[in-house]
């Protein structure tokens, strides 16, 4: 098997791809100096993959104050609407005024808007919480197999 021009190369040293591969740079490369190469780059692998997780976190709580923020802002607008629909006279003890009626039905639909926009921010909120909470996962699992991968290094 062949990737760039015959850097990688059979374990018999054909380029068929028979049997394992291993690579083949054609240098000698001093062991050492590439481990503490690799080692490098894995701390400092490890180091960006910590940053990463620090930032979701710091995006889960944001975004959990975000909501919250929306959520009292919705409430307190619902909560407006009903004390002006309070205020207005039941239909029964004034008679059938049609202005009043038009402006009950447009604070009983604002109400239901409300109610939406509080279950579409709940939605909302759950749907970036799962999503940040999977790619962090991904960060740590990550974080994991390189600090392994360190280990195995550092001891060999």
């Amino acid at each position: 098997m062949t990737i760039d021009r015959g850097y990688m190369t059979g374990v018999n040293g054909s380029e068929d791809g028979a049997g394992q591969g291993r690579f083949d740079s054609g240098r000698s490369v001093d062991r050492a100096t590439t481990g503490s190469e690799v080692t490098g780059l894995l701390s400092e692998r490890l180091q960006n993959i910590v940053e990463a997780i620090q930032e979701i976190d710091t995006a889960l709580i944001e975004r959990k104050t975000l909501s919250e923020k929306f959520l009292d802002q919705i409430k307190e607008e619902r909560n407006e609407v009903q004390r002006h629909l309070q205020m207005l006279n039941d239909p029964w003890k004034t008679g059938f005024y049609p202005e009043l009626e038009f402006l009950r039905l447009s604070f009983h639909k604002s109400l239901t808007s409300r109610a939406k926009d509080s279950r579409s921010e709940e939605l909302k909120y759950w749907q970036d919480t799962i999503k940040l909470i999977l790619d962090r996962r991904k960060l740590v699992d990550e974080y994991k197999e390189l600090l392994a991968a360190q280990k195995r290094l550092e001891q060999s």
